[in-house]
């Protein structure tokens, strides 16, 4: 059971490695590397909040914990800028072979010009519930 854990331990961190984004830990067991690497990892307010937990007061301006040698403020600021979010993968598929779902799948593929000399009146389609105009908004640079 031991070694199943030791492996499937050296796979998480071989696949975190992976990621783009890099997340910081600390070394030890100090509270000052724990503010360091959750200043790093979510940011300089959630590193103050678990500051005032142990009775550690964080300014914004004075200087106060050094982490490798950087301030804590600018380690938060370098590390959330190499955060960049990412868009969520999103698929759009025809689930059945209805006239309006095949417009709909028109629309997002070929824009509301050919569904507008289709039907006429784009207030009339709803795709997923909401408005043809809405759904391509939303959906348009999906993969389909």
């Amino acid at each position: 059971m031991k070694k199943q854990l030791v492996m499937l331990s050296i796979a998480s961190i071989s696949f975190g490695t992976l990621a783009s984004n890099p997340s910081y830990f600390s070394a030890d067991n100090s509270i000052e590397s724990k503010l360091c690497s959750l200043s790093a990892n979510e940011g300089f307010t959630a590193a103050r909040k678990e500051a005032a937990k142990h009775g550690i007061a964080m300014s914004r301006f004075s200087p106060s914990i050094l982490c490798n040698g950087t301030d804590i403020r600018e380690l938060a600021k370098k590390a959330l800028s190499q955060h960049v979010p990412k868009k969520a993968q999103v698929e759009v598929f025809a689930k059945n072979q209805q006239k309006e779902t095949q417009l709909c799948i028109t629309a997002l593929k070929q824009g509301l010009t050919p569904v507008r000399e289709k039907i006429g009146n784009l207030n009339s389609l709803k795709c997923n519930g909401e408005a043809v105009t809405d759904f391509v908004k939303r959906y348009q640079n999906a993969a389909i």
